[in-house]
């Protein structure tokens, strides 16, 4: 038995509850999966419980929020961004993750190529110039030749991953300079090539070309600025238990402010929580 249910699913999805098809997956370019009914499949209602739905990257970017801020309580913001099988972006904002008309979905991002870059995207994606359809792992098995299992196989030295890093410092530097985010987390199953992090700082500086003055975002610094996840290959999955605690919270305190007109105390037990994160993890 559990007491509530978070659910972190790639996107895109419908997290608002008003709307028809909330629960679903919908436009995504993974073939098979758009217009899934994912709570619907796992037949959340029949459990009886608070659920929670959002993407796998708005999840993560929330329990990394709050785990960066037990040692920064004065943190507002935090992004988080996974390259797997896909590309996304998560954000917290004032401490709340952004939803605004639907979700970020900033991993589709168009960037500028890098120079000499003239491989040309393949594989479908509506936005060809997005990060997605160019630094994604089967962006990057296409543009290497090689399948996606074998990029573990590739030198760190390959030309490769300088480009897969200006992709992703090109991403960084719009998180920067939109949302002013105060940390941005990097992780995914393509992180798991750990040079990616030194590259894409190197890259970010180059591309930013000290343009905002700024302690954090200076070299050597900024190292504490884009980071690997606090919770490593784990991060989607804490980001659903996330949820799935959020939900229960928003239920207690619910039930809490019915019941204050009666007098009645309601204290919290210990929390028994189910998560499932459809991910996009692809180690690289």
């Amino acid at each position: 038995r559990f007491d509530a249910l978070g659910v972190a699913s790639f996107g895109p999805i419908e997290p608002r509850r008003e709307q028809a098809k909330f629960g679903f997956i919908t436009t995504t370019p993974k073939p098979r999966w758009q217009d899934v009914n994912v709570l619907e499949g796992m037949a959340a209602a029949s459990y009886g419980v608070p659920v929670a739905f959002d993407t796998d990257v708005n999840a993560p970017a929330m329990s990394e929020f709050r785990a960066a801020s037990t040692s920064n309580p004065q943190l507002t913001s935090c992004a988080y961004i996974t390259v797997g099988t896909g590309v996304g972006v998560g954000l917290v904002i004032n401490g709340k993750p952004v939803h605004g008309m639907l979700h970020p979905e900033a991993g589709h991002c168009p960037v500028p190529r890098p120079p000499g870059d003239a491989w040309v995207p393949c594989l479908g994606h509506r936005i060809p110039s997005g990060i997605e359809a160019n630094v994604s792992a089967p962006a990057l098995a296409k543009r290497a030749g090689v399948e996606q299992r074998d990029l573990s196989t590739l030198a760190d030295s390959d030309p490769l991953w300088d480009t897969c890093a200006h992709y992703l410092a090109a991403l960084c530097v719009d998180l920067t300079l939109i949302t002013s985010v105060e940390r941005i987390v990097l992780g995914g199953g393509v992180l798991a090539r750990s040079c990616l992090y030194a590259k894409t700082r190197a890259r970010f500086l180059e591309l930013l070309n000290g343009y905002l003055d700024l302690d954090q975002l200076k070299p050597g610094a900024v190292d504490s600025y884009i980071v690997a996840p606090t919770y490593g290959a784990d991060a989607g999955l804490i980001g659903a238990l996330t949820l799935a605690q959020d939900a229960l919270a928003q239920r207690s305190t619910e039930r809490s402010r019915a019941l204050v007109g009666a007098g009645a105390v309601v204290g919290m037990g210990v929390l028994v929580a189910a998560a499932f994160s459809l991910g996009r993890r692809t180690a690289a």
